[in-house]
């Protein structure tokens, strides 16, 4: 899998996961608009509860998401860095990549025949 297509993938997931997240935060937002009517300090301790809880959680998700840029800005400087500086290795193992795997293509393509 090449760095383009591991961006791809990352950023595909990366997308279900926020999405996600604001399915929920925006659910949770939902029902606390609907039971706005309702009275009683048992709902009203819930709602708070759950503003609370709604905040933290996104507080959380902020801190998450930095995080992750950071791993990935990071993971993508040293492995630039490291084919930068070893340019023949990475070019060879490439290579040695593209021979094994065009191998396994002719080699499956001829046994599918038989």
């Amino acid at each position: 899998m090449n760095k383009r297509s591991q961006r791809r993938l990352i950023t595909k997931q990366k997308a279900r996961v926020v999405n996600s997240f604001h399915d929920l935060v925006d659910s949770s937002e939902g029902l606390l608009r609907t039971t706005a009517s309702y009275t009683g300090s048992e709902i009203e301790d819930a709602r708070a509860r759950l503003r609370e809880q709604l905040r933290h959680a996104r507080g959380v998700a902020a801190d998450w998401e930095g995080t992750a840029r950071d791993r990935y800005q990071r993971a993508s400087t040293m492995t630039d860095a490291y084919v930068h500086d070893n340019a023949w290795k990475s070019i060879g193992v490439a290579a040695l990549f593209g021979v094994l795997i065009g191998a396994l293509v002719v080699g499956g393509s001829s046994s599918d025949e038989d």
